[in-house]
C-alpha cells in the first residue's frame, strides 16, 4: 500500500485536467483507455461552457473524482473494484453503450427474416398503434441473454439478480384490473415496456470476444510477461540539493478556534486518509497508516480480474444462424500445494480406488 500524495491542490480547470490524467496512468493498462477517454471526454464537450454555475459544479466533480482516482491507486481496493467494474461496462456509461448494441434489432440477412419481420410489421397495424422503443429492441436476443445471466448464477453482481420469471413478462401481466375489468391495449402495452426496462436494467452485457479472451488470460494467470500490472508509481520530485520537495502546510487554529475537533480532523483520520490525502499531526507516534488500505500485488490483481471476469461474458452466433452461444468467465480454482506438514499428517490414510473398494468390502 502507498501513502497518499502529497501534491499541492490544482487551482485551475486545466492543471485539474493533467492531474487526471497523469493519475489514470497508474491503473493497469487493460482498464486505462476507458477511463482516459471518459476524462478527455468530460473535458472536451464542457471547455468552451459559457455557463459558470454549471462548469463549478463540473469542476466540483473532477476534484471528486481526483480523489477518487487516488484513493483507488493508494490501495483502496472498494474503489479500484468499481473502477473496473466501470472499465469493464458492468457499471456506467460502458455498460449502457453495450447494453444498446446487446438489444439493437439487425436488418434481416435472408428472406425467412425479412418475412418475420413483415409479418411483425403487420401484427403492429392490426393493433392500431404506432411504433415504440420496444418494437425496436431485440426481444429474442435479450431474452436469451437475461436466462444466461440466471444459470450463470453471478457471485457479488453489482446489479440486483434477474429471476426466470422477469424474462416472460407476457405470462406476468394480468389478464384484469383491479376492477375485474380487461385491461386495456395501451395500459398492457405500457406494462409490458415497463417489465422488459427492468430487465434490460438487471443485465450486464456481453464483452467483445477479444477483450474478454485476455481478462480471462489475466484472471488465469496465462497472460505472459508483466504488462499487464499498473506501471510503478513515479518518485516524488527532489530538489537540487537532494531534499523532497514537500507542500508546505500551515496550521489552521481558526478552525479549531471555531468548529469541533472532530469535524476539523476528520479528513486526516485514518478512516479518510486514502480519500482525503491529509497528513495527522497530531499523533505522538506520527502519521498513522490509513485504515482499508491494501497493497497491490500480482496475486491480488489476478484476484480482481477474476471477480470482474466472472461477471462477463462473451456472445456469438451458432453456426446455424438462429441461437446464440454465449459464454461465462469461470476461473478454475486450482489447490495449492501440500506442505511438507500436510503430506506427513495424511501418510497412512488409505488414497486411491481400491483402497475405497477394499474399505466398502470391509463395511459388509
Amino acid at each position: 500500500m502507498s501513502r497518499p500524495l502529497r501534491l499541492p491542490h490544482p487551482q485551475t480547470p486545466l492543471h485539474l485536467y493533467r492531474h487526471l490524467l497523469r493519475e489514470a496512468s497508474y491503473l493497469p493498462p487493460i482498464a486505462r483507455p476507458y477511463v482516459d477517454s471518459q476524462i478527455k471526454r468530460q473535458f472536451q464537450n464542457h471547455r468552451r461552457s459559457n455557463d459558470d454555475e454549471f462548469t463549478k459544479r463540473r469542476v466540483q466533480q473532477a476534484h471528486r473524482n481526483l480523489r477518487y482516482l487516488r484513493a483507488a491507486n493508494a490501495g483502496d481496493a472498494a474503489r479500484m473494484r468499481r473502477l473496473m467494474l466501470m472499465a469493464f461496462g458492468r457499471l456506467g456509461r460502458r455498460r449502457r453503450e453495450l447494453l444498446a448494441d446487446l438489444v439493437h434489432r439487425e436488418l434481416p440477412a435472408n428472406t425467412e427474416e425479412l418475412e418475420r419481420y413483415a409479418d411483425e410489421t403487420s401484427a403492429i397495424a392490426s393493433e392500431h398503434r404506432e411504433l415504440d422503443w420496444l418494437d425496436r429492441w431485440d426481444l429474442d436476443k435479450l431474452c436469451t441473454f437475461a436466462r444466461s445471466q440466471v444459470q450463470a448464477s453471478l457471485n457479488n453482481p453489482p446489479r440486483s439478480h434477474i429471476t426466470y420469471s422477469q424474462t416472460v413478462p407476457e405470462r406476468i401481466i394480468p389478464a384484469e384490473n383491479s376492477w375485474g375489468r380487461p385491461l386495456t391495449p395501451k395500459l398492457a402495452r405500457t406494462k409490458l415496456k415497463k417489465m422488459w426496462k427492468q430487465v434490460a436494467e438487471k443485465c450486464l452485457p456481453p464483452l467483445p470476444k477479444e477483450e474478454w479472451e485476455r481478462l480471462g488470460r489475466i484472471a488465469n494467470g496465462k497472460e505472459p510477461g508483466s504488462g499487464w500490472l499498473p506501471p510503478p508509481r513515479r518518485p516524488v520530485a527532489q530538489s537540487a540539493d537532494g531534499s523532497t520537495e514537500d507542500v508546505v502546510r500551515t496550521w489552521d487554529w481558526r478552525s479549531y478556534a471555531t468548529r469541533p475537533v472532530s469535524v476539523v480532523d476528520k479528513p486526516s483520520n485514518r478512516r479518510n486518509k486514502l480519500l482525503s490525502g491529509d497528513v495527522d499531526d497530531n499523533t505522538p507516534t506520527g502519521d498513522p497508516t490509513p485504515i482499508n488500505g491494501q497493497r497491490y500485488t500480482p496475486r491480488s490483481w489476478r484476484r480482481l480480474f477474476a471477480n470482474v471476469w466472472q461477471l462477463t461474458s462473451t456472445m456469438e452466433k451458432k453456426p446455424d444462424g438462429k441461437r446464440w452461444n454465449i459464454t461465462w468467465g469461470k476461473p478454475k480454482f486450482q489447490a495449492p500445494p501440500a506442505s511438507a506438514a500436510m503430506d506427513e499428517f495424511f501418510e497412512h490414510l488409505p488414497t486411491g480406488p481400491e483402497s475405497t473398494a477394499q474399505g466398502a468390502i470391509g463395511k459388509r
